[in-house]
């Protein structure tokens, strides 16, 4: 039975069904379901921020890192049989790096989105050639989405 879940992010209100199996959670949202997979405790520590018991005084504590601006790790995009290529989740395109009639090869990033305020690469999942793009930059798009086609 799936439990309803509502939450605010980024000012916008959500409700999301929420159903555990197992190991795997399945996501509801506007008639779309998404999988997750939980990690083993073992595994969800390296991933999970530290918690602090107590605040350290501000002598004591270690500068925050530089701030970053490399993009994520790319991420897995879909294509479908007709060579779309499709938006891994929900985001603004930031930069496309190919347009119409470029050769790209698989894993080569042809896009960047932004996405949970990091730059997310969008590599191609398939060498061909960039048939249409049917984005711009600064649109937001919804995951699944259609951002080019590639023959």
């Amino acid at each position: 039975m799936a439990k309803k879940i509502r939450f605010e992010w980024e000012g916008r209100n959500y409700e999301v069904g929420v159903e555990r199996t197992g190991d795997r959670l399945t996501l509801t949202h506007e008639g779309k379901r998404y999988t997750v997979t939980l990690l083993p405790e073992q595994d969800a520590a390296q991933v999970s921020p530290p918690s602090v018991s107590r605040p350290q005084p501000a002598a004591a504590r270690p500068a925050p890192p530089p701030p970053s601006a490399a993009p994520a790790a790319a991420t897995v995009a879909e294509m479908d049989a007709a060579g779309a290529l499709h938006a891994p989740m929900t985001g603004v395109i930031k930069e496309i790096k190919v347009g119409p009639g470029y050769n790209v090869e698989q894993g080569e990033v042809v896009l960047i989105m932004e996405a949970m305020k990091m730059d997310i690469d969008v590599p191609s999942p398939a060498t061909g050639v960039v048939a249409e793009v049917l984005v711009n930059a600064g649109d937001t798009v919804n995951a699944q989405a259609k951002l080019m086609v590639i023959r």
